[in-house]
């Protein structure tokens, strides 16, 4: 690494020592690395291969494509070397984007929960912490020991940095694939919700993630969007909105203008205009937004100072007061949102996904949650309790919001019962959606502590897209159905105002089944057919059937049926059948037709000539609505297979996860 980082006349050496270092870090393995196989075949060549003053860029050009995004990020020099070389060689840059697209083409976890433990003051902790496990022991209030699993578990001794690196990489790979992303963070008061959302922008290593989330946006834009020839930048990169909002007591307050009022509203697109006759068509998804909401447009370049002298500007205006935990405790929800409107004309990276559309607008939400409490026990006044009442009241509709989507059993998820969960509805479980979160936990107050590892536990549930599509599944179900239930009332309508109205009365009745069937009835010449006949004979059945135009479904066609036996009934057949005479006319088929039977009697068959039928058509109206009925009722079946296949993986899912 100092050979690369650091060219000097011993740089061949330096690299020697780094083949060095890379053997004895795999020594465990039968098969080295590819970096450790490059690196090797590099300390191999002659010295004189290396330019001491351009080292980085030629082992940046010996270097896989799949290796250059880890290289160019040792220092400032390897990424000047990556930058270079591929300006030089526009295949290599083709290499890399491709590379690139397939890294935001993996796919991630719905959710991302984080717990963060503020630093344990008493010596006697009542947590004990593992890499992904939190176990809260027993004590006073708590018989039985907890354990408790997330993504990851952050200790007291956790820098702000360790936090944002755990989400960083799903993060910008979310907002690479146009997703919505909801970072939120989650506890009670005083836990340090603020400090891990925004901490302190005065140092470095006191930064948030909310800021270092959009320096790496920032740099990953600028990056990724430079153009290869004719430096039009302003034409390929994204133009970004910032807004800056807070939920106080179930109303909606701007940041940016002095904290005045806005209204929600829910719109949908519009996918056919309405005209004199129907109404307009709207589309499916709806979004949620805020009337009159300040947008300020962002200059890329500048992105984190601009947003963190805005969030500096918003707070000043935000509604915080004392608590008995924390005497600057927020006693509203601040959504802060970067609105990044695509642009495709030209851009390269972000073109993979091309079905949101040119102009799709892709919202990253940073958002600090108020402290949940019991309000009832530690209000400090009157006020206070109605603004505990308020925080408490959106907190627990977002956990039922969470709950009703983690059961999958396709229940009313409540959006709006809160402004909170009905602004974030498309982030927080959205179908183009990703949320991550961080639970913030005090361990002096084990009561409140383990309330909210078991919401982030509910939150954690999230970690399937089963959890949503289940609900939409039961939901396009019940459409499909009634769909269903429309289309066969107006079939049966049909058939029977048909079977009511038909000159022939009551003698055939059309129904589903009869549709489906060959029906027929007797021609008005139709016993001439029988004459010299040498298997059928005319009967006085087959007169009753012909005088009255009676239809009946055939069964059965044949060349010549069995002969008939006296014992049998006489349905037509002749028990002693005659030869055919070679003057005769060829001899059709004979065919099986059974007549319904009425006023209790039993079905009458009768054999007849099939050129003595004709066969009985219904109106095309009733084919029609058939048609719709069967179709209705084929998409009916295969929705309710989907919703029993997603609920049976969505169980399996959970089964899995738990058990990890």
């Amino acid at each position: 690494t100092i050979g690369l980082i650091h060219p000097s006349a011993s740089s061949f050496c330096c690299l020697q020592c780094t083949v060095m270092a890379l053997e004895t870090e795999e020594m465990v393995v039968e098969e080295p690395s590819p970096m450790v196989q490059q690196v090797r075949l590099m300390s191999s060549c002659s010295r004189t291969a290396f330019d001491s003053a351009n080292l980085s860029f030629q082992v940046a050009s010996w270097l896989s494509a799949s290796s250059l995004p880890s290289f160019r990020r040792l220092s400032s020099m390897c990424h000047g070397a990556v930058q270079t070389l591929l300006l030089r060689f526009p295949e290599r840059r083709a290499e890399l984007d491709q590379i690139l697209l397939s890294m935001c083409a993996d796919s991630d976890s719905r959710v991302w929960v984080g717990v963060r433990v503020r630093p344990q003051e008493d010596p006697d902790a009542v947590l004990s912490l593992e890499k992904t496990r939190i176990t809260l022991e027993s004590g006073p209030g708590r018989p039985n020991t907890s354990s408790f699993f997330f993504n990851r578990v952050f200790d007291g001794t956790a820098t702000q940095m360790q936090v944002w690196t755990s989400l960083q990489a799903p993060l910008m790979r979310c907002l690479l694939r146009r997703e919505h992303a909801c970072l939120l963070a989650y506890g009670q008061t005083g836990s340090g919700k603020t400090h891990t959302m925004f901490g302190s922008a005065d140092s470095e290593e006191g930064r948030g993630v909310a800021f270092r989330a959009i320096d790496s946006l920032s740099r990953l834009l600028q990056n990724s969007g430079e153009s290869t020839a004719d430096g039009k930048d302003a034409e390929v990169l994204p133009s970004i909105d910032f807004s800056f909002l807070e939920v106080y007591n179930e109303k909606v307050y701007d940041l940016l203008a002095d904290s005045r009022m806005c209204p929600l509203a829910g719109e949908r697109e519009i996918l056919e205009p309405g005209g004199v006759y129907h109404a307009a068509k709207m589309s499916d998804e709806e979004r949620v937004v805020v009337k009159g909401l300040t947008r300020r447009r962002c200059e890329l370049a500048q992105l984190s100072a601009q947003v963190g002298a805005w969030l500096a500007e918003g707070a000043a205006s935000r509604t915080v007061g004392r608590t008995v935990f924390n005497p600057r405790s927020s006693r509203s929800h601040a959504v802060a949102t970067l609105h990044i409107c695509w642009n495709d004309s030209r851009g390269r990276l972000w073109r993979w996904n091309d079905s949101r559309g040119g102009d799709a607008e892709t919202r990253l939400y940073l958002v600090d949650l108020a402290g949940s409490e019991r309000a009832g026990q530690y209000a400090m006044g009157a006020s206070q309790l109605k603004e505990g009442v308020n925080i408490n009241q959106s907190l627990s509709t977002l956990g039922r919001v969470v709950g009703a989507l983690a059961r999958g059993q396709g229940d009313h998820v409540p959006y709006r019962d809160s402004a909170l969960t009905w602004l974030l509805s498309d982030a927080i479980t959205g179908r183009k959606a990703r949320a991550f979160m961080v639970a913030a936990v005090q361990p002096a107050h084990p009561a409140e502590t383990l309330s909210t590892l078991r919401y982030a536990q509910a939150y954690s549930s999230l970690q399937s897209d089963l959890s949503t599509k289940i609900p939409r599944l039961k939901v396009q179900l019940r459409t499909l159905q009634r769909t269903l239930e429309s289309a066969r009332h107006a079939f049966e309508g049909l058939c029977f105002e048909i079977n009511i109205n038909s000159r022939y009365g009551r003698l055939q009745q059309w129904n589903r089944q009869t549709l489906k069937e060959r029906i027929v009835r007797v021609k008005r010449n139709g016993h001439e057919f029988f004459r010299r006949h040498p298997y059928l004979q005319w009967t006085d059945a087959h007169d009753t059937k012909a005088r009255l135009l009676m239809a009946g479904v055939v069964q059965e066609v044949c060349d010549a049926p069995r002969p008939r036996t006296p014992d049998e009934g006489n349905d037509g057949r002749r028990c002693t059948q005659l030869g055919a005479s070679a003057e005769s006319d060829p001899l059709g088929g004979c065919a099986y037709v059974v007549y319904p039977g009425r006023h209790g009697y039993p079905p009458v068959a009768l054999w007849f000539p099939e050129e003595a039928l004709e066969d009985v058509h219904p109106p095309p109206r009733l084919r029609e609505l058939l048609r719709a009925f069967e179709a209705a009722e084929v998409a009916s079946i295969q929705k309710q297979a989907q919703l029993q296949q997603a609920q049976k993986t969505f169980a399996e899912e959970q089964a899995r996860w738990l058990s990890q």
